[in-house]
């Protein structure tokens, strides 16, 4: 590979296009001071993609483009073109000829191109990554970076190791995840943090959850046990109150008429009682014997009916039986037809397989046979062709040497010529292979790039998934909360819309005047509704008005006394009424009054300074009783405290309900009004959050990681072939060897050929003999071989097919056999079923037998007993009328008796104690009511609750009183925490994960990391130990064999792949204490010694020489020419010199000339055809 073409336009001083034409070898460019031959050196580094201005000699890039001179006008680009031919492969790209070309505008735009192809400069810096040929590599050395390589400021000594071992791409790629492993680790840490906030959260959660799920679950269970028990207690006491009620009421009406019938009637009681005796005992014996007659015939009519139907269910299962048995039948026929069949083919192929087995053996043991032959056969072929070779090379020796010493030259050079074509040959094949191999490399270096490419995607794409997600959740958690507040909002609309809807708040007239009344009244409320104030005052105003609140505010006083009348009326109790027309204006309000805060329409605004005037507002009590000292009947406070000047206090816990009636409408309004803005906020988060959502379904991280490991895959196989291609090169080198062994042995052969002269003609005849005898047998053996090929394809070919057979006839064995299993199986269940069902018939039919037998006698007993019926049915008729007769006689007679003893007796004392119970009853029933209503706002017709019968009440009263202990320890709760803690838990899990992941994440690239250093590390000191060894041969071929040097890297070294490299140099008879202590030319000498010593390593295609021999004398100068002209071999050479002898070496010179001044111009001869002329 070298480079074959380099155009320039518009670069520094070469205005005009220029094209410079490079062949292998060496190119020396020539020149005075300033002519611009060290710009096609900068031309060179520039389209390799060098970013430097420094290193172009400029302060700017801008400064690259030819900039005018007085005579011509500066030019709006810079275009270099560079072409490379690509016959080793070595750049990873398909073409034998490759031309990079860069542009660069006075607007600052560029451009790169690939063979005419944009691109970018990331691609032409991974086309010649690890080449030898980038930019800032070894392929073009200047003066100046002498003395920089050997005093390694900027680590430019180490980046030339680097470039030849190869170890570029790892440390980018370390570098790279080192990267990614400091950003995983911060996100670690962030998230950890975000972790400990949500732990402490989930766990006050988990406790408030708890405590707030065994509230509710005692809640609930108290509610509905209190309810039930009440509702028994309840229901006992009305049952009660009713009996009470009829006694009282016959006890007033029969008080007059007891003394005079009670005689009368015991006389009459007893007479009748008497002859009332003797018919029941009468009618009991006749209707005695009446049930049993009747009792026998309905068990007889019963088991008659029974039997019946057990003959139609046993007909039935003999029909089913029957219908088993004959497919049974049909089954067991089918498989042992089955069975038969399977059998008989079993046996065909039993013996089938017999012989199958012999005939395998036996094909087995012929191609066996036939291969050792035709192996043995073809080893001796192969020795007989080995023979035939040496013989044939021993005549071929012969010959050339007799041609030799008849024709002194003709001879040796045919000798010569034949080895020259095998090593030539041999290194066609090592080319070739190299060739393949560096295409190859250049494959698997374009697909590391890819897969760097594709790291970087997927870093990319797992941040922004990251990144997504943390947004996602912050979304979520704002949801959760405005949802939170939207549930709260509707709770509270739905409980004040309850209570202003029901009235349920209001004593019952009231509520019964507004929801019946209110559109007869030009104004019909409550105070509670027109006056409100903000949330902190509303238990304090509540405190104030106290009965007040559900005083009726109507227009005037007619409507209050309509409204007084309804109620009388309808029995709904009482009410006070405020006639607002009919108040006076302006009442009198204190200092510090209440009525101060309080918001109203005007129209109301009387009706409030009368109920509100003279009651103060305080912060505290101690304030209220100080401002009680001023005037005002009462005070105030805003925990619903009320105290007077007499000091007596209203106080106690803070209702959770305090002042829901108040200002209810305005308070709605303000609620919807609320809950439409959470719902819009909400609205916006929830669409932001399906955006989101979208995002990150479009995030495929497992495509991009299928993708990444099928790229490492390939790049696994093409280093395996690279690998192959090596090993193929290490055999052809080794048979060059050899080779060039043998034609030395020739050339030692040729001075003894004279003397063997005379021995050579029989020498030859009996080679050219035993070549006769060895042609015959090779033909002989050839036929043979032919034969044995034909036996052995055919030995083959029947051992393939024997084989097939015996597995075809396994497999049809197996399959019979598993189907007779099956078949017997089939059989022997059948079999069994057959057996048990014919058992089973046989029973049915013994059992309707017996049916038909049993229902023979019963209907014969039955027709008996039905005759034996008729006779007592008209016997008990007769004793029954008698006795209903009588017995209704005696029922009037007791029932007179009854309540006149009753009456007589017990009447005043029963009326009385009577009343004092109903009145104790309602009075406990009425407590029960009240209870129901202040705990759960329920009517007891409200109440559906009951107790199971089981229950103890008493157990059910402890119960009641233990739960309400229990409730009253647990205190407040914080009713939304199991929801809220089953949010955060979802969120503690997600974080969790989101650990585990980067912890994985850390883990995998930390051993990313310790494989690039192993990888990189034994690559790096394998390519060093080389160039160390290489180092000292060159440096003992520029100075002396005795001097001393070495390459010395940095023992213990933190990270070994950022060691110093340290350059040992003692020329003889010096002494120096470090190598910046030597002359400029061994300086020189020592950093051409280390590049070379690079090059016997890594050989780049080509290397530009700016100037470095002007430091050598002419003694070095010729040491570094044959140096440059040794290595020319492998690569391409391109020399800015003033020595004349370094010019003397090349086989092409460029001479640039600056005709106009600051403008170049070149000048080419080809050194070698000048010479030949």
């Amino acid at each position: 590979m070298y480079i074959s073409d380099l155009h320039l336009h518009g670069f520094k001083s070469f205005a005009h296009k220029t094209h410079v034409k490079f062949d292998n070898g060496i190119t020396a460019i020539v020149g005075p001071n300033g002519c611009g031959k060290s710009n096609i050196v900068d031309a060179l580094r520039w389209v390799l993609g060098e970013q430097r201005p420094t290193l172009l000699r400029s302060s700017s890039m801008s400064n690259v483009i030819f900039n005018g001179t007085a005579k011509k006008k500066a030019l709006g680009m810079a275009d270099v073109s560079l072409t490379f031919v690509n016959n080793k492969g070595i750049l990873p790209v398909e073409y034998s000829e490759i031309t990079i070309s860069r542009r660069l505008y006075r607007s600052g735009d560029s451009e790169y191109l690939i063979n005419n192809t944009p691109c970018r400069l990331r691609d032409i810096m991974d086309l010649f990554m690890d080449t030898g040929m980038s930019s800032d590599a070894y392929s073009v050395i200047e003066l100046k970076m002498v003395e920089e390589i050997l005093n390694d400021r900027n680590n430019d000594r180490r980046r030339l190791f680097e470039e030849a071992a190869g170890v570029t791409r790892y440390k980018e790629k370390r570098r790279q995840t080192l990267r990614k492993l400091d950003e995983t680790l911060n996100d670690l840490t962030r998230v950890e943090d975000i972790l400990i906030e949500i732990r402490k959260k989930a766990r006050s959660l988990e406790l408030q959850a708890q405590k707030a799920a065994q509230a509710k679950k005692f809640r609930v269970e108290l509610e509905t046990l209190d309810k039930a028990y009440t509702l028994r207690e309840y229901t006992a006491i009305q049952n009660e109150l009713v009996p009470l009620q009829v006694q009282i009421g016959n006890a007033e009406k029969e008080k007059k008429t007891l003394s005079e019938k009670l005689v009368e009637l015991e006389s009459a009681e007893e007479q009748a009682r008497n002859r009332l005796l003797e018919k029941e005992k009468h009618e009991a014996e006749v209707k005695r014997r009446f049930t049993q007659l009747q009792a026998t015939i309905t068990e007889l009519e019963t088991t008659l009916q029974i039997t019946k139907e057990k003959i139609i269910n046993e007909e039935n299962v003999i029909k089913q039986h029957r219908s088993d048995i004959e497919q049974s039948k049909i089954d067991l026929k089918e498989l042992e037809e089955l069975k038969a069949a399977s059998e008989k083919k079993l046996a065909t192929f039993s013996d089938e397989k017999e012989k199958s087995e012999k005939a395998l053996e036996q094909s087995k043991v012929t191609f066996t046979e036939v291969q050792q032959k035709y192996a043995g056969v073809r080893h001796e072929l192969y020795e007989i062709e080995i023979a035939i070779s040496d013989v044939n090379q021993k005549l071929t020796g012969l010959q050339s040497s007799r041609i030799k010493l008849e024709s002194k030259l003709e001879s040796s050079e045919d000798d010569e010529l034949r080895i020259l074509r095998d090593i030539e040959n041999f290194e066609d094949e090592i080319a070739n292979a190299r060739g393949e191999a560096a295409i190859i490399k250049g494959k698997a270096e374009g697909i590391y790039s890819e897969i760097e490419q594709q790291e970087q995607n997927l870093q990319q794409a797992d941040e922004n998934r990251a990144k997504l997600e943390m947004k996602r959740e912050i979304l979520r958690e704002e949801i959760r909360t405005l949802k939170s507040s939207r549930d709260a909002i509707i709770s509270e609309v739905s409980l004040l819309q309850h209570i202003a809807e029901s009235n349920e708040a209001l004593p019952g007239s009231v509520s019964y005047l507004i929801d019946n009344h209110a559109s007869g009244f030009s104004i019909l409320t409550t105070a509670g509704d027109v006056l409100h104030t903000t949330e902190e005052k509303s238990a304090a105003l509540e405190a104030a008005l106290g009965d007040a609140v559900n005083f009726v505010i109507t227009g005037t006083f007619d409507e209050a006394k309509k409204a007084a009348q309804l109620l009388r009326d309808h029995d709904k109790g009482r009410a006070t009424f405020i006639p607002v027309h009919e108040l006076k204006e302006n009442y009198p309000a204190v200092n510090g009054s209440i009525i101060e805060h309080v918001q109203c329409e005007e129209r109301f605004l009387n009706a409030a300074r009368l109920l509100l005037g003279n009651t103060i507002y305080a912060d505290t009590l101690d304030e209220a009783i100080e401002m009680l000292k001023h005037g005002g009947t009462a005070a105030v406070t805003p925990d619903g405290e009320q105290i007077t000047p007499e000091k007596i206090l209203k106080s106690g816990s803070k209702n959770e309900q305090a002042g829901m009636r108040l200002g209810l409408k305005d308070k709605l309004v303000k609620l919807a009004a609320k809950r439409s803005e959470t719902e819009a906020a909400l609205h916006r988060k929830e669409q932001a959050l399906t955006a989101l959502n979208y995002e990150l379904q479009a995030i495929d991280l497992d495509q991009i990681r299928r993708k990444i490991k099928n790229l490492q895959k390939t790049a696994r196989e093409h280093e395996q072939a690279i690998s192959r291609h090596q090993s193929g090169i290490s055999v052809y080198e080794k048979n060059i060897a050899e080779l060039v062994t043998r034609k030395e042995m020739l050339a030692a052969n040729r001075s003894t050929a004279n003397e063997e002269l005379e021995t050579l003609q029989p020498q030859q005849k009996e080679l050219q003999q035993r070549i006769t005898t060895l042609d015959s047998e090779q033909n002989k053996k050839k036929k043979i071989l032919e034969k044995l090929e034909e036996e052995r394809a055919i030995a083959q070919n029947r051992f393939n097919d024997a084989r097939l057979k015996h597995q075809d006839l396994n497999n049809k064995t197996e399959n019979l056999s598993k189907d007779i299993r099956r078949a017997e199986s089939g059989i022997t269940n059948i079999k069994a079923r057959l057996e048990t069902r014919n058992e089973l018939l046989g029973i049915s039919h013994e059992k309707i037998e017996e049916f038909k037998q049993k229902i023979a006698e019963a209907e014969n007993e039955l027709s008996r007993n039905r005759g034996i019926k008729k006779t007592a049915d008209a016997k008990l008729e007769e004793a029954e009328e008698a006795s209903s007769i009588q017995r209704g006689q005696i029922n009037e007679l007791e029932k007179e008796l009854r309540d006149l003893r009753r009456k007589k007796e017990v009447n005043l004392e029963l009326v009385h104690h009577l009343t004092m119970a109903r009145e104790k009853f309602e009075l406990q029933a009425q407590s029960l009511a009240d209870h129901i209503w202040e705990t759960y706002a329920l009517l007891m017709k409200q109440v559906n609750e009951q107790l199971p019968d089981d229950t103890d009440p008493a157990k059910a009263k402890e119960r009641i009183g233990f739960l309400r202990q229990k409730l009253h320890r647990i205190g407040d709760v914080n009713p939304l925490a199991i929801d809220e803690f089953k949010e955060e838990k979802e969120r503690l899990d997600f974080y969790e994960s989101q650990i585990a992941d980067l912890r994985q994440a850390e883990k995998e690239m930390r051993e990313t990391i310790r494989e690039i250093n192993h990888t990189a590390t034994g690559r790096f000191n394998d390519t060093f130990e080389k160039i160390r060894q290489n180092f000292q041969h060159v440096f003992h071929t520029l100075f002396h064999e005795d001097d001393y040097c070495d390459l010395l890297i940095e023992e213990n070294a933190e990270d070994p792949l950022e060691a110093k490299i340290d350059i040992k140099a003692n020329p003889r008879g010096k002494r120096p204490s470090g190598i910046n202590q030597l002359s400029g030319g061994e300086k020189t000498l020592t950093a051409i010694a280390l590049l070379f010593a690079i090059y016997l390593v890594k050989p780049s295609p080509f290397c530009v020489l700016d100037e470095v021999d002007a430091p050598l004398d002419d003694a070095n100068i010729e040491r570094f020419s044959d140096m440059l002209r040794k290595f020319s071999e492998e690569t391409q050479f391109i020399i800015i010199t003033h020595n004349k002898k370094t010019m003397s070496k090349a086989e092409m010179m460029y001479g640039v000339t600056m005709p106009e001044t600051g403008v170049s111009r070149l000048v080419g001869v080809r050194l070698d055809e000048v010479a030949e002329a």
